[in-house]
C-alpha cells in the first residue's frame, strides 16, 4: 500500500515544477529525465524506475550515485522505501523522476490482483482478470502517491506512454496511457504536461520537440504564474533546463 501522508516540510518553499512528459517509446523521455543532471536546480535527481529500462538508456551518464541515483521499484515495500528516501532527503536530492507513470499505474493494478487472488479464485473468478472496482481503487492509490510526491520540496518529472482516445467533439486525440479516469485526472495534478514528438529538420535530420500547448489533438497543458506566457513548444532537443527556463523557475 502507498505510504501514509507525512507532514509538509517548511524548508525550501520555492515554487517547484511537476511535469509529465509523454510520448511513444524511443522518443527520448528517459533521456529527458537524465538531462536533470545538467542543471543545478535539479541535480542530483533520484530516478524511480518502474520499467526496468532506465539503466539501458542512461548508461554513460555522468555521476551515477552522486548526480543521479537509480531506485528500482518492484513491490510496494520498494516504493515506500523510495518515498521515504525522498521525504527524509538525507542525500540532498533536488528532483525526482518517475519512469514511468504508465507502468506505475499497471504496477498498482497488478498488486491489487495479487492481493485479491485467493478470494477471487475461491469465488470461481479468473485471478488475472482486472475487475471494474480495481480501477477505482487503483486510481485512488495512484492519485494519493502523485499528490504525496507533488508535496515534497522537490521538482518532480514523470514519463508516460501515449494512447489514442476519442473525444465526442474533437474526434481522435492523444493523451497519457492510463486506464479509465486516470488519463484525465492525473494530468490535472501537474503544472506541465508535454508531448515529446519527433520531427524532421530542414536538413532532414530527426529532432525532438516538446509540445506544451495549443495543439488541439494532443492533451497538453502548462500552468504558470500570472504574466508568464509559456511557448507552444520547446526544441529542438529540449532538456529539463529549457523547460524550467521557459516556465521561469528560479
Amino acid at each position: 500500500m502507498p505510504p501514509k501522508k507525512q507532514k509538509k516540510s517548511s524548508a525550501n518553499s520555492a515554487r517547484k515544477v511537476n511535469a509529465l512528459i509523454f510520448g511513444p517509446s524511443g522518443h527520448g523521455k528517459t533521456h529527458f529525465l537524465g538531462t536533470a543532471v545538467l542543471d543545478e536546480r535539479t541535480c542530483p535527481i533520484a530516478i524511480i524506475d518502474f520499467e526496468g529500462g532506465v539503466l539501458d538508456v542512461l548508461t554513460g551518464l555522468k555521476g551515477e550515485g552522486t548526480d543521479w541515483v537509480h531506485i528500482p521499484v518492484r513491490t510496494w515495500a520498494d516504493y515506500n522505501e523510495a518515498y521515504e528516501r525522498l521525504r527524509s532527503n538525507d542525500e540532498g536530492f533536488k528532483s525526482a523522476g518517475i519512469d514511468s507513470l504508465s507502468e506505475f499505474h499497471i504496477f498498482i493494478l497488478m498488486e491489487l490482483l495479487e492481493e485479491f487472488k485467493d478470494k477471487r479464485e475461491a469465488k470461481g473468478d479468473h485471478p488475472d482478470l482486472v475487475q471494474q472496482g480495481d480501477y477505482g481503487v487503483g486510481l485512488t492509490q495512484l492519485r494519493r502517491a502523485v499528490r504525496y510526491l507533488r508535496d515534497l520540496p522537490l521538482h518532480t518529472f514523470y514519463t508516460s506512454l501515449p494512447k489514442d482516445d476519442t473525444d465526442p467533439r474533437e474526434g481522435l486525440i492523444k493523451t497519457v496511457n492510463m486506464a479509465g479516469r486516470a488519463a484525465t485526472e492525473i494530468p490535472g495534478l501537474m503544472t506541465a504536461v508535454g508531448y515529446l514528438a519527433l520531427t524532421e529538420s530542414e536538413e532532414g535530420e530527426t529532432q525532438r520537440m516538446l509540445l506544451l500547448q495549443n495543439y488541439a489533438k494532443i492533451r497538453t497543458k502548462v500552468r504558470t504564474p500570472w504574466g508568464v506566457v509559456p511557448p507552444d513548444e520547446l526544441g529542438p532537443d529540449p532538456t529539463v533546463t529549457t523547460l524550467l527556463d521557459a516556465l521561469q523557475y528560479e
